[in-house]
């Protein structure tokens, strides 16, 4: 039972976490699925799911074959594209998954690099918090996963790792823009742009006001970067991320990165990921080592 329908199956709804969620997708009957999972029970011997009001949650066993099959039907698409021959002729397909940031320049770039020299490659970018960047990256949606984060997460494989603390972003007319480093402090005379909710850089500020006792209220928040940079750009408002995200975008590229001297905005990281264990088809993997090679060049800028 441990290949093809059944592990196909079997991720789905730890993927959903329904069985009627599962066979809508599938569009397959519920009691197919139901009768695959129960299956897969017996033959491994433990329970995979728990059963809850709310849905099916993996269990410890179930999750250890859940990134074994994700890999083995990866690893089964993979075969049957080398084949037949697809990867040959430069053909495939990279399945990109970012954090906003990304997602307006840096990323566009370099698939346009990539693209000149295998113009038949297709790309397919989501767009999301880091949570569920990893998310796509562990359940094998996505290939490769770009974001900032704090701390590693199960099932993921990170290719790239560097310190990627959260900078205040402001016009070269600002008045705080002579000074070398930022104070927490500083941060509290002037409005702030700042992402919505779910992603490191509210996280992290949130946490440095609340330690010292401050109270936090951003002027704009938002679920677009490029949003709060063309603000800051224009007006005294000091936008939070990081100067990646503006890398590459001409209407941003004025504006300042300023370090802040707050021990909790230096913990974030940048990561560039793939699942575990995974091996990767030609035209990911070599574009995988393209993206890295563009990051470490920016980062060492």
């Amino acid at each position: 039972m441990l290949h093809g329908i059944a592990l196909k199956y079997f991720v789905e709804v730890a993927r959903c976490g329904s069985l009627g969620a599962a066979a809508e997708n599938l569009q397959v009957a519920v009691s197919a699925i139901s009768r695959q999972i129960t299956k897969l029970e017996q033959e491994t011997g433990t329970l995979l799911f728990e059963r809850q009001p709310r849905g099916m949650v993996l269990t410890e066993a179930g999750q250890l074959l859940a990134d074994h099959a994700r890999r083995s039907l990866l690893d089964a698409q993979l075969v049957l594209g080398e084949i037949s021959s697809r990867h040959a002729s430069g053909d495939g397909m990279v399945r990109l998954a970012s954090t906003d940031g990304f997602a307006h320049a840096f990323l566009p770039d370099v698939m346009m690099a990539y693209h000149l020299q295998y113009p038949h490659t297709r790309f397919v970018l989501l767009v999301g918090s880091p949570e569920q960047v990893r998310q796509w990256i562990s359940t094998g949606e996505a290939d490769i996963g770009l974001s900032f984060a704090v701390g590693n997460t199960h099932g993921i494989e990170l290719t790239v790792q560097h310190k990627a603390p959260v900078c205040a972003l402001l016009r070269p007319g600002h008045p705080l823009a002579g000074q070398e480093e930022l104070r927490l402090e500083d941060l509290t005379r002037y409005p702030l742009a700042i992402l919505e909710r779910g992603n490191t850089v509210r996280q992290l500020l949130e946490w440095s006001f609340s330690a010292q006792g401050k109270v936090f209220s951003p002027l704009l928040s938002c679920g677009h970067s490029s949003t709060l940079h063309r603000f800051a750009a224009r007006t005294d408002t000091i936008a939070l991320g990081s100067r990646l995200a503006i890398h590459g975008l001409p209407e941003c590229s004025k504006l300042l990165a300023k370090m802040i001297d707050e021990p909790l905005l230096q913990q974030r990281q940048l990561q560039l990921m793939i699942m575990q264990d995974r091996r990767l088809p030609p035209a990911v993997s070599q574009f995988l080592q393209l993206l890295a090679q563009q990051l470490r060049e920016v980062l060492a800028d």
